[in-house]
């Protein structure tokens, strides 16, 4: 059996050791010896008996890594066992050292053997070529600095960034090749530039990997004497700005500045008549751009377009400095640690053309040139890349659905979403092709078969996530209903509980009613004009539609004695929808919509709703003149009536949302939450759908009351809820459970979707500051509800969430059973 699990570890390691053909210092080498060592504890009861097996294993890394010399086994001081290469001799030695004269460099890593119950059983040695010329100080450096701590920036990509609490970027990559060359260990820090400084100067960092010299910065630091990677400086204004290519033509303007860094200083010291907007990091500086804070930025265009794409900014532009050369970036350094200094720069100097190539493919790829003239700002060179090829991109709608989009009698694509459609095409420069199809239904079906690429006006339902992804929302409106005018007022759909209801058939809005109302009468019509038919026959007592809708069929159409009768909670979004296999369509579509700017948005709905205002009036003024001189009287008797009565229903509105509703969140309080669970659980039971929970708990939530005060841990609670509610769909319910823990209640949601909104979910809490610049991160326990035992699923939710708070907090925990 041992023999099996040897020859197991074995194979598994050549595979994966095999999958590389040739050695690449891209590896982690340091990585892979660790490995190593991990795989020799299985061959230390007999090193003598094993020696097939491990000289196969050493003869793997020789194969893989030409600069290996010589591997030592140790333990207690006492050789077991080493191997040593001299050009393609290898030689394999049992209880001694390999010729120390001949073989043997000043180049080494050392590795620790630990068996399984954390003992050290071994020492293993490897021994390097000596491909760098170290001095004997410099090696006596490296032997005893086996650990290297970096500067990691919170938001300096795509030089060095963090993300999701790994260290990444053009510069973190770099010196992980420099790593590689030394075997030596990286530990990265994170922080923020000021105090990165103060670190470096305090020698609580090694180094900092990105750094522009200058003069002042030179009497505090050794910089290496060659920058690593350059770029031109740019100054960025949005898109409507004038062209801007000097500070002097910022003078009197406002410039958002990273504070700390070296375009801050430059321009307070050089250019007083600047405004500065001090911010955080870049890409606050970049938004405060883009959010009108400020009239500029300035910094080096690799970063200021990288972010632009990053983040779809698509009102921006990034333009030369003429009053700059190339920046640099350099390699910092203790003032007195010329020893660090000297030992990257040689290991700099092994860093190959084909390893800075694949980082600049990696990091700068995204080259802007496209035929789509003027608006290459928006997309990145993939996505321009994917139009070019695609040409137009087909679209299929319900062509009849007026005022928002309709296939007129000769084929014009008409209505606001059409007007819409129009405006994102002018402006993002993207062609659409329109499918005619004879319904929604066929519409829905055309995409579903790849018959089309999107569909411009759809609104999000559980169903279809399973085939279709959505863009985010472009326009909303108000859901309401209708009845006959002989009916009251409703001022809430639950008072129609028995009454027929008409929607229409594979709208989203009957999707969502019927998942929230399973016993309601939900009956399906064809159209808004087939609903109102129906109503003014009696064959239902209300119908569902947006209000511009029924407002313009009840107003060109021959259909009288309808009135909108109420509203209900629920509106609906118009969204693009993409298939589900197209991501790159995805995101087009959601810079796209950007590029429309909201005073382009109101002018198209005003267009639109004005005219469903104005049509008819002259029609039917004489008969509304004459009534209302008839019911004058009348209406003041009921207007006295009606304020009353609407006094006292808004009196009644909110007292039920006080009873309901947490007073300082805004959330749903304990009382409504448990009857939510009721009503969740017994659709679970009745339809057999899945259901989760996730509650949540803010860590160490006592210690910012008593550090900060009972304001502060208010505040914080407030922007905590803030990100809960708008991270989740429409059909989950959230609500505070009690004190700082929360509760989210998942239809429709197996366990594994509950865990990923959860990891989400920390991740964004986790992301930056709440309030000031008060740091907070929140613990997890998510539960799918197997049976129908609320209680029992809430105490199960409860023991992942002790879990998470058990194994250090800021983590996701999942029930087992």
């Amino acid at each position: 059996m041992k023999t099996i699990i040897l020859l197991l570890i074995f194979l598994i390691f050549q595979v994966s050791s095999f999958a590389t053909n040739k050695y690449s210092l891209n590896n982690n080498i340091k990585s892979n010896i660790d490995t190593l060592a991990n795989q020799l504890k299985y061959l230390t009861s007999n090193y003598d008996k094993n020696k097939k097996e491990i000289s196969d294993l050493l003869r793997l890394y020789y194969d893989n890594y030409e600069n290996i010399i010589g591997f030592e086994i140790k333990k207690d001081k006492k050789y077991l066992f080493s191997s040593s290469r001299n050009d393609e001799t290898i030689t394999l030695l049992t209880n001694k050292s390999f010729d120390k004269t001949l073989y043997k460099t000043p180049q080494f890593y050392k590795k620790d053997i630990i068996n399984n119950k954390d003992e050290k059983i071994g020492e293993l040695i490897v021994y390097f070529k000596e491909i760098i010329k170290f001095t004997s100080e410099e090696l006596k450096y490296l032997e005893n600095k086996t650990v290297l701590k970096i500067q990691n920036d919170s938001n300096l990509p795509p030089y060095n960034f963090n993300e999701d609490g790994l260290a990444k970027g053009y510069s973190i990559d770099y010196m992980n090749l420099i790593a590689n060359k030394l075997a030596i260990e990286i530990k990265y820090v994170q922080g923020n530039w000021d105090d990165f400084m103060n670190m470096l100067e305090k020698n609580e960092i090694d180094l900092m990997v990105n750094i522009l010299k200058s003069k002042k910065r030179e009497e505090r630091f050794l910089f290496t004497s060659d920058s690593y990677v350059s770029s031109p400086l740019a100054i960025l204004t949005r898109i409507n700005h004038k062209e801007v290519h000097t500070f002097k033509e910022l003078e009197g303007k406002t410039v958002a500045l990273v504070k700390g860094y070296h375009s801050y200083d430059r321009v307070k010291s050089t250019y007083p008549k600047i405004n500065i907007y001090p911010t955080k990091n870049t890409y606050e500086m970049i938004n405060a751009v883009a959010s009108n804070k400020a009239d500029a930025s300035y910094g080096l265009k690799s970063v200021l377009d990288y972010n632009i794409n990053k983040h779809l900014f698509t009102n921006l532009k990034t333009m030369k400095n003429t009053d700059d050369k190339e920046f640099g970036f350099y390699f910092a350094f203790n003032k007195d640690n010329y020893i660090l200094k000297n030992i990257i720069e040689k290991a700099q100097k092994q860093i190959s053309k084909e390893e800075l190539n694949n980082l600049n493919l990696k990091w700068f790829k995204k080259v802007k040139v496209t035929k789509i003239k003027s608006k290459d700002y928006l997309f990145t060179k993939e996505e321009i890349d994917y139009l070019n090829k695609a040409k137009k991109i087909k679209m299929c709608v319900d062509p009849n659905y007026l005022p928002y989009e309709y296939i007129n009698h000769e084929g014009k694509y008409v209505g606001i979403i059409a007007n819409f459609i129009t405006k994102l095409s002018k402006n993002s420069g993207i062609n659409f092709e329109l499918i005619n199809t004879s319904s929604w239904s066929k519409s829905l079906e055309a995409i579903k078969e790849g018959k089309c690429d999107v569909l411009p006006n759809t609104g999000q339902t559980i169903s279809r996530k399973k085939y279709l992804n959505f863009t985010q929302d472009y326009f909303n409106f108000s859901n309401v209903i209708a009845t006959k005018d002989n009916k009251i007022f409703i001022d809430s759909i639950e008072k129609l509980k028995d009454k027929k209801i008409g929607v229409i058939k594979n709208y989203s809005i009957a999707e969502r009613l019927r998942y929230r109302y399973p016993d309601f009468n939900f009956i399906n019509v064809e159209n808004t004009l087939d609903g109102l038919k129906k109503l003014k026959d009696n064959k239902i007592y209300a119908f569902v539609d947006t209000f511009p809708s029924l407002a313009y069929n009840m107003q060109n159409s021959s259909i009288t004695g309808i009135k909108i009768s109420g509203k209900i909670s629920i509106s609906s979004s118009s969204k693009i929808a993409i298939r589900k296999d197209n991501i790159i369509l995805q995101k087009i579509m959601n810079k796209a919509i950007n590029s429309v700017k909201p005073h382009e948005k109101e002018e198209l709905l005003n267009r639109w709703l004005t005219v469903i205002k104005e049509e008819k009036i002259n029609t039917e003024l004489l008969i509304k003149i004459v009534s209302i001189i008839v019911l004058i009287s009348l209406l003041i008797i009921l207007f006295i009536i009606y304020k009353s009565n609407r006094k006292l229903s808004t009196l009644n509105k909110k007292l039920e949302k006080i009873s309901q509703t947490d007073k300082l969140t805004s959330l749903y309080n304990r009382t409504k939450l448990d009857m939510i669970l009721e009503f969740e659980f017994k659709n679970k039971k009745r339809y057999k759908k899945p259901l989760s929970i996730i509650i949540i708990d803010i860590d160490h939530f006592k210690q910012i009351n008593d550090t900060y005060g009972h304001l502060v841990g208010d505040k914080i609670l407030i922007e905590f809820s803030n990100i809960l509610k708008a991270n989740i769909r429409e059909t989950d319910f959230i609500g505070r459970w009690g004190g700082e823990e929360f509760l989210v209640v998942l239809p429709f949601s197996k366990e594994e979707d509950a865990y990923n909104l959860a990891s989400k979910l920390r991740k964004l809490i986790a992301k930056k500051p709440l309030y000031k610049n008060i740091n907070v991160t929140a613990s997890f326990g998510v539960v799918e509800c197997k049976d129908s035992d609320c209680n029992k699923a809430l105490l199960n939710a409860d023991k992942a969430l002790y879990e998470a708070k058990n194994s250090n907090r800021n983590c996701v925990k999942v029930f087992v059973d």
